[in-house]
């Protein structure tokens, strides 16, 4: 009987997660969507207003100053979470405010920290990002608030989600994202490149701003950033924060070396296609997988020590984001040509199709795999994660130069498919033996047949014929068929959708 519970969903119980699932999954990805939209639109009028000097001083700034921030928010953004959900999950009202206090003043403490690490660095820093010009230093130390704002809205969105406010999540973003775009086009039009500085921030003192707004309408804002007795209580998640700091330095540096090796072996435009191509592929994993790191992580979190729960929210999970992705992934790698006009120039980067196109096929195989591997995070399991995250980025190194090296271009999108796919059973592995976990019948038999469907578009797609085209449309269309059965019987918003069609 228990094997049978293991197997198969649970009509009853299991309906509401799908559901759940289903919903967040629109309204993240809806609020992500935006997000992006108003990010073209402000994209659109700097580069009509600031050229592409602009763009290189708003990289170079970003890029200095986000090493600061890695270096020292110590993942609370992340780390507080499942210190939170735990005790808001169990309705423990003083254990949860004890946890916020605790997770705001570590958050004020990296402001405060980040902050004075920026205005003192200053003048090394625009030293080594603009070539030894010490002009940008007064910059520096203007965005040394936005890393102080940066800090406190990481620390009050583990608030947020922790305590399953995810409602006010998304509002923040969105209200966020807009406040953006009504900051940054007037500061344009009337500073131009003087108004970059000042752009980058007043948005993130904005959406600092917005994120507290919301969370302290709850939780009063409580800090006690020079009391030991209450930061001694959050050294154990500081603790696995560095551990996250460490991971994040590791794949930069894995996403740096790529970059280097794939200039010399095929120049800049090699290093341009392979950026425009995941770019694209990194827009369509934030729409599908917004959903995890704000509704599924805190969940999961919240299960504690129950195994058996934590278990069946991770098949749960990984089932729902197989039937969501394989669709949209086909459908994504057909419509790509489409999708290069419009965003980019065709002629230029006429290679990022096929890549891209390659790529996107590991999208199917992390939506599978970020759900079993938020487990070693929700359990603040350091020791795993790191060698986790180590064997992580060693095997996309590897994918990436044998990749490139034995099939030019296709391969190096393929490698990342390939390396997603080795990921996938690199956290089945690690989340077997730490933690007994295994994958349903369900979700491998559907994993397979969605599988077998992406791995026939891939094959559609590299075939260039229009015949195979046609092909591949036929296989997106029984990827859909697949999706829309599953979620028909497994959920009533689809069920219902469907029920009021028939009646009309």
């Amino acid at each position: 009987m228990e094997k049978k519970r293991k197997d198969n969903i649970n009509p009853e119980s299991d309906r509401h997660l799908f559901d759940r699932i289903v919903k967040y999954t629109g309204v993240f990805g809806g609020v992500q969507g935006i997000s992006m939209l108003v990010s073209l639109v402000i994209t659109k009028f700097k580069s009509v207003i600031l050229g592409p000097a602009g763009y290189g001083i708003t990289e170079s700034l970003n890029r200095s100053v986000d090493l600061i921030r890695s270096a020292t928010n110590l993942g609370i953004a992340t780390v507080a979470i499942p210190e939170i959900s735990r005790c808001s999950g169990h309705a423990e009202v003083d254990a949860t405010e004890e946890k916020i206090l605790v997770t705001r003043s570590w958050a004020l403490i990296t402001a405060f920290v980040g902050m004075a690490l920026c205005l003192f660095l200053a003048p090394l820093l625009s030293r080594w990002a603009f070539g030894g010009d010490n002009s940008f230093t007064i910059s520096f130390m203007v965005l040394s608030l936005a890393v102080a704002a940066t800090a406190v809205t990481g620390g009050e969105l583990a608030v947020l989600r922790g305590t399953g406010m995810l409602r006010q999540v998304a509002l923040s973003q969105l209200i966020s994202g807009l406040l953006s775009l009504v900051v940054s086009v007037p500061l344009y039009l009337i500073f131009g490149l003087n108004g970059i500085v000042p752009v980058l921030a007043v948005t993130a003192i904005g959406t600092m701003s917005v994120t507290l707004f919301y969370s302290c309408r709850r939780f009063g804002y409580k800090t006690c950033p020079f009391d030991w007795n209450v930061l001694r209580r959050g050294t154990g998640m500081i603790g696995f924060g560095i551990f996250l700091t460490f991971s994040a330095f590791l794949g930069a540096w894995a996403w740096s070396y790529i970059a280097r090796y794939l200039t010399g072996v095929g120049g800049t435009e090699l290093t341009g296609s392979y950026s425009a191509g995941y770019m694209l592929v990194t827009y369509l994993t934030t729409l599908l997988l917004a959903v995890t790191d704000s509704e599924y992580y805190p969940r999961l979190s919240a299960a504690g020590n129950n195994m058996a729960e934590s278990h069946n929210l991770m098949n749960n999970q990984a089932l729902a984001m197989c039937m969501l992705s394989a669709p949209v992934v086909i459908l994504f790698m057909l419509c790509l040509p489409v999708v290069v006009f419009v965003v980019l120039e065709y002629d230029k980067f006429h290679d990022s199709i096929l890549l891209a196109q390659m790529a996107v096929a590991g999208l199917y195989f992390k939506s599978v795999s970020q759900p079993i591997a938020y487990l070693v995070l929700a359990r603040s399991d350091s020791r795993m994660f790191i060698v986790q995250e180590t064997l992580c980025y060693i095997l996309l190194v590897l994918c990436v130069v044998v990749g490139y090296s034995t099939l030019g271009i296709s391969g190096l999108g393929l490698s990342f498919a390939v390396w997603e796919l080795l990921y996938l059973l690199l956290t089945l592995i690690v989340s077997k033996l730490r933690y007994g976990y295994v994958m349903s019948v369900q979700l491998v038999r559907s994993f397979l047949i969605q599988g077998g469907l992406v791995v026939l578009a891939v094959s559609c797609v590299c075939a260039r014929a229009r015949v195979w085209l046609i092909a591949g449309a036929l296989v997106c269309l029984a990827s859909v068929a697949v999706s829309v059965r599953f979620f028909s019987i497994h959920t009533s918003y689809l069920s219902t959708f469907l029920s009021k069609i028939r009646r009309h």
